[in-house]
């Protein structure tokens, strides 16, 4: 693995301050990949888009890696019938929050089969690491397509609400200019909007707009918001359930919402929080709902999007951090007005991770780091792991990693033994797979040799689920040693 340390320049307050990251590349060799998702154990599922430069749609994978970046093989081979013209393709991808029992994969592409051009979502079923047993849940005609963008889009679980699929679709790039037939504004088809639809594919009766059950007759029922030119991708909040998601811009205006239930975000009437177009006549579409955050020109094309939330990283805790594929850029959008965190108080450019070509997707990692995937139209894809100085640099730990949990399944006690090569403090922390503390222990001065702690999982409340154990050396900070565990 290839790694790079890189200084970061934080403005706040007009302060200009040093921090330092990490950045780790864990996977490399990806053809135009597009986005990707984290399993349980620590795979990887990638989306490759399809293409090359010959034209063709070569290269159409789902594909899975290990946790530490080696291949595991094609999960599935959608070449043979992916649209993958201009930005269309095998786009997103999410795996079912029940994936560890059900194994469900959940990919989105652009279907074309004998001149029939589709937006689909298809449901599979993993069995070592390979597709199986392919469902549609989403099937639209977009033979209305002409453009070739805006015709794809992303899809998530929402955490509250495990049964229910949200997903995107861009406007189609048809008459951007105006608000009259721009698809955006209207709720009579899902062009220009977010989504929402039952896991398998039904539609939900509490969506907003919804009338007979029919997505493509009056309203259009799977409409969750609307008034949305290219939703690149969004995200949810474990701390308060909100919903955020990046949009990309015409001339003038990239942004970044706050997502609420039934709401008109403006396009094509406004263009951040403008008329669109402009840079200095204020939006004023009746009804529209102002972006938090706004990136004027040149545009970056803001793509991935994630909600922070882990100690961990302190410096970035119930922050947005969003990523551009123009630059390669990750910016850091501090959220204030909590619990609530609805609005950005200030916005800092991280760095620059790529030097050459974007960023198309962001996941925080479960150990409080960040997977950022440099892919688009590239055939070096790669997947980078972004830390705060002192987590993952095995240089610099003071405990030798060897870390012993048992029983492992657990159900009412851990037992953690480690050896320490020194005399140091150390702290055992548990964190869930989205990178939440769930216990911590009180400090523990070691001694050379082994040292032992247990952990009464019933009296702390530790539900049933996959964990990671971490010993925390206090005196820098920095994570020495960590384990996977299930808790039964």
């Amino acid at each position: 693995m290839k790694k790079l340390y890189f200084s970061l320049l934080m403005l706040v307050a007009g302060i200009a301050a040093k921090a330092q990251y990490t950045s780790t590349t864990l996977v490399t060799g990806l053809n135009y990949p597009v986005a990707f998702a984290v399993a349980p154990d620590g795979r990887f599922f990638i989306t490759q888009k399809g293409g090359n430069a010959a034209g063709s749609c070569a290269n159409g994978f789902i594909r899975v890696f290990s946790s530490t970046g080696t291949s595991l093989g094609t999960f599935y081979d959608l070449t043979d019938s992916v649209q993958c013209d201009f930005e269309r393709g095998l786009l997103g991808i999410e795996l079912d929050p029940n994936f560890a029992t059900n194994h469900y994969v959940y990919a989105y592409y652009n279907h074309n089969y004998a001149g029939d051009e589709r937006i689909r979502i298809v449901r599979f079923t993993e069995a070592a690491n390979v597709g199986t047993n392919p469902t549609l849940i989403v099937d639209l005609d977009v033979s209305n397509s002409i453009a070739g963008n805006h015709v794809g889009g992303n899809l998530h679980f929402r955490p509250s609400q495990p049964d229910k699929i949200y997903f995107t679709i861009g406007d189609l790039a048809y008459q951007q200019s105006n608000p009259t037939l721009n698809y955006a504004n209207k709720l009579t088809n899902p062009y220009g909007k977010i989504l929402r639809v039952n896991s398998d594919g039904t539609v939900p009766t509490d969506n907003p707009y919804y009338d007979d059950g029919n997505p493509l007759a009056t309203n259009c029922d799977w409409i969750w918001s609307y008034g949305h030119r290219n939703p690149f991708d969004f995200c949810f909040s474990p701390v308060s359930d909100s919903m955020y998601c990046s949009e990309n811009g015409l001339n003038t205006w990239d942004e970044a919402n706050i997502i609420h239930k039934g709401a008109f975000y403006g396009w094509a009437n406004c263009e951040g929080n403008y008329a669109n177009g402009s840079t200095t006549t204020p939006c004023s579409a009746p009804g529209a709902v102002n972006p938090i955050i706004d990136w004027g020109t040149p545009l970056p094309a803001v793509t991935g999007i994630v909600y922070y939330s882990s100690p961990v990283w302190a410096a970035i805790d119930n922050h947005l951090i969003v990523a551009d594929n123009d630059f390669g850029r990750i910016y850091d959008c501090t959220l204030g007005n909590a619990p609530f965190y609805d609005i950005v108080t200030s916005k800092t450019t991280m760095g620059d991770l790529t030097t050459t070509g974007g960023l198309t997707t962001l996941r925080q990692s479960s150990d409080g780091c960040i997977f950022a995937m440099k892919g688009g139209y590239t055939t070096n894809g790669q997947i980078y792991k972004v830390c705060p100085v002192g987590i993952g640099m095995a240089e610099n730990t003071t405990i030798a990693n060897s870390l012993l949990v048992y029983p492992n399944p657990g159900s009412s006690v851990l037992n953690i033994e480690t050896t320490a090569t020194d005399i140091t403090t150390i702290k055992t922390e548990l964190v869930d797979i989205s990178g939440r503390i769930v216990y911590s222990s009180e400090s523990l001065k070691t001694n050379k040799g082994k040292n032992k702690i247990t952990v009464d999982l019933v009296a702390n409340k530790i539900v049933p689920g996959i964990y990671f154990v971490q010993l925390k050396n206090t005196e820098n900070k920095q994570i020495t040693a960590t384990a996977k565990i299930i808790v039964e």
